[in-house]
């Protein structure tokens, strides 16, 4: 089957066309032979949870019943400073992973003081062909201060060489997302979930634009595996990958819910 290799890891969970892998995706991407879309929201190097907002809210409503101590930080993997590092080489081997014609669409953060998404714009353009960025405005109100954050950025680039594999006939497709757009809303994140949900119609909105039903999507850096489950809500295989045994699992609980899915030859 196109995308797969003999050589994969046994996957921590596998059904009707979605696989996830448990590990870093620096050991198990090279493994994957091709892909026709990426969809996926790296860490931003922003130590997220680890003493910031989000972790002091969490502080304030309760922490998981895994976490003996209610102070206790829930930091991302790779969300300091290895994080630009890491998403370079992963922008590198999406080049390699897609077709041409096919799209990455990387989620990219939104406001503060570092303006992370600008230099991923730029290193995405060094491997692929940067199209658009897409601002997600999730309405008010956002974390901060000054200048609440209100909005998050998705990146969207394509590898050369073909047409960009397009899926809209509508010709209405903004470089906004407005508030309830295809169902897209903002998540609060809760204190027994990962600590940067997205929604995942966020997810299923890409994949739709650029990919077709049977298509296989991956997403390199699955998180609480909302991407995933758009993967089957819209008929697409997946593979998704994360190092965090925790969110594996709870992907994975979240995959075997009975009333959510096509099944996918």
């Amino acid at each position: 089957m196109r995308g797969w290799s003999v050589s994969l890891p046994k996957p921590y969970y596998e059904h009707a066309g979605i696989t996830i892998y448990h590990g870093d995706c620096r050991e198990i991407l090279p493994l994957i032979g091709s892909a026709d879309f990426i969809f996926t929201d790296p860490p931003y190097g922003h130590n997220n949870n680890n003493g910031d907002l989000i972790h002091n809210r969490e502080a304030a409503l309760g922490r998981p019943p895994s976490c003996s101590d209610s102070q206790q930080a829930r930091p991302i993997a790779n969300d300091g400073e290895e994080a630009n590092p890491l998403v370079q080489w992963f922008f590198r081997e999406a080049k390699r992973l897609l077709g041409a014609g096919s799209c990455c669409c990387c989620g990219g953060g939104g406001g503060g003081p570092d303006p992370q998404f600008a230099r991923w714009s730029l290193w995405l353009d060094e491997h692929l062909d940067f199209k658009q960025m897409v601002v997600w405005d999730k309405g008010p109100m956002g974390m901060g201060w000054h200048y609440r954050r209100s909005y998050e950025t998705v990146l969207v680039a394509q590898k050369p060489g073909a047409a960009c594999k397009w899926f809209d006939e509508s010709n209405a497709i903004e470089n906004i997302i407005r508030p309830g757009l295809a169902g897209i809303s903002k998540i609060i994140p809760q204190a027994d979930e990962h600590p940067t949900p997205k929604p995942w119609q966020l997810a299923a909105y890409f994949i739709e634009l650029h990919s077709q039903p049977g298509d296989l999507v991956i997403d390199p850096f699955m998180g609480g595996g909302s991407t995933m489950e758009a993967v089957k809500r819209t008929g697409r295989r997946g593979i998704g990958i994360e190092v965090s045994e925790e969110f594996c699992e709870m992907s994975a609980k979240r995959l075997a819910q009975d009333n959510l899915f096509t099944e996918v030859a």
